[in-house]
């Protein structure tokens, strides 16, 4: 009867052996159970979306000289990307004390169907005139304050390059950049 107490021991032992598994596969699955619970109830982080934006604007200008300081108005129209056709507008100061690059600073507009862009003048933006100060090359960025529309939540700062023209006030400028959403 010997034999028959190893038998009982080996059926104990196949039990045994089958019931690690099933156990290690139940805490397994547990475990699985709450980490995906715990990554379900935080969302992965939302990457900004960078837009490109172009734009084109020209117009007139009016400059208002007391002392060194220069109160500047300017409207134009033109086209942008994602805002399509539609004005440029702001309002500033310029320091012309400081030749032949005059310091500005302002605050503008961009609109059009797509929306509108609700802009400052960062500083290092100016105008450099020629000898005669008839023509001023303009370099200037601008920072995204407020946007609607297509740009809505959209921040960020674009460049503007262009043309002044003290005489008759005219300006060309065009804006590059991107910004993010």
């Amino acid at each position: 009867m010997d034999n028959g107490g190893n038998v009982h021991d080996s059926k104990e032992n196949s039990m045994s052996k089958r019931a690690l598994p099933l156990a290690l596969l139940a805490a397994v699955l547990a475990l699985a159970s709450l980490t995906g619970s715990a990554s379900a109830a935080k969302p992965p982080a939302k990457k900004p979306v960078v837009i490109v934006f172009s734009g084109s604007y020209s117009g007139q200008a009016t400059t208002k000289v007391d002392g060194d300081t220069a109160t500047i108005v300017a409207n134009g129209n033109g086209k942008s990307t994602l805002l399509g056709a539609g004005a440029i507008g702001g309002q500033g100061t310029a320091d012309t004390s400081q030749q032949p690059c005059i310091p500005f600073a302002g605050t503008g507009t961009l609109k059009g169907a797509g929306g509108t862009l609700t802009f400052k003048m960062v500083s290092g933006s100016s105008g450099c005139g020629d000898e005669g100060g008839h023509i001023f090359t303009i370099s200037a960025h601008f920072a995204a304050l407020k946007a609607t529309g297509k740009l809505a939540k959209a921040k960020g700062t674009l460049k503007m390059t262009g043309v002044y023209s003290h005489d008759d006030g005219s300006f060309t400028v065009k804006l590059s950049g991107k910004l993010l959403k």
